[in-house]
């Protein structure tokens, strides 16, 4: 049977209504898909200049460690040249061992590098500083006491003063002491304690200060790829200030 007028125009009213309110919240949901867009849009701009922010910031620090680390390096291989007469070749080979050893201890080139410098002022010697500086962080593994008191002791008794290793407990034999025996008294040291720092190495919290030496290592190769660019901002901001 055919529908009436009046059923076919409330029928028509109902869906102009469910279209209007369809529009409605189309409009509403468009409306908040662009707010979030816009929203995104803010923190992403605020990401992208935290980021390079940080990314200038990490620069600096990564520039500063490599000239930090210049430094320090230039330091030994001027005390190298005045105390050994170390030539270029040997500076480098030093820097090498440098390298290699902190990696290998974990132990930082901060404190190998015035080890060896202190090592070679009594020695004169760039061969006998790293003989003596090999011993002395198997004896600063073995006693747990800080590389730099280890180091002085062995450099004082090289210089003939042997109070300072005799207090480190290491079971000196007393008459090799007396007898100012260093030749005697590195060659028992060596016996007893020279494979400790290498066995230390394999120790877990060993292992982690052994990373983070690499990761400082890779900084400071990063930073000294930037350091002209930093040198040159540097400069450049200077000359915009005066």
């Amino acid at each position: 049977m055919a529908r009436d007028y009046r059923t076919l125009k409330l029928e028509i009213l109902a869906e102009t209504k469910q279209f209007v309110d369809d529009m409605k919240k189309s409009e509403k949901q468009t409306e908040s898909f662009g707010e979030k867009i816009a929203d995104f849009g803010k923190k992403a701009a605020l990401a992208m200049a935290a980021f390079g922010a940080a990314a200038v910031a990490a620069g600096v620090q990564f520039s500063k460690a490599a000239a930090e680390d210049e430094q320090a390096a230039n330091r030994l291989s001027e005390t190298l040249r005045a105390t050994t007469g170390a030539t270029n070749a040997q500076i480098a080979a030093v820097e090498q061992y440098v390298l290699k050893t902190s990696l290998a201890t974990g132990i930082t080139d901060d404190q190998l590098r015035p080890a060896f410098e202190r090592l070679a002022r009594s020695t004169k010697s760039v061969n006998e500083a790293q003989d003596l500086l090999n011993l002395s962080l198997d004896l600063a593994a073995a006693t747990g006491k800080p590389l730099e008191s280890v180091t002085n002791a062995l450099a004082k008794a090289y210089d003939g003063n042997y109070t300072s290793l005799n207090r480190l407990g290491l079971g000196i034999d007393q008459n090799a002491i007396k007898a100012k025996d260093f030749k005697g008294i590195y060659d028992q040291l060596n016996f007893t304690f020279g494979e400790f720092s290498e066995n230390r190495s394999e120790q877990a919290i060993v292992k982690f200060q052994r990373l983070q030496v690499a990761v400082q290592e890779a900084k400071e190769q990063i930073g000294a790829a930037l350091l002209p660019i930093m040198v040159k901002l540097g400069d450049w901001c200077y000359r915009d200030w005066e």
